[in-house]
């Protein structure tokens, strides 16, 4: 499957996200989604992603700590 297709199934399904879980969490998890669709080789996307990760969980806590 190519990534315009995983691209294309995770933008199809977002309006369907929307009036599940509303419109700020379906707007996160389809972010999250597109970011995952699209594969980075290496340690490059190693190092992206354990940057994504430690900046939502820093997001996270200044938002529930503030």
């Amino acid at each position: 499957m190519s990534n315009e297709s995983e691209v294309g199934i995770v933008l199809a399904n977002a309006p369907r996200l929307e009036r599940a879980f509303g419109r700020k969490l379906a707007a996160f998890i389809t972010v999250i989604s597109l970011y995952f669709a699209r594969r980075r080789p290496g340690q490059l996307g190693l190092l992206a992603s354990a940057f994504l990760v430690a900046a939502l969980a820093l997001q996270a806590w200044l938002k529930l700590g503030g």
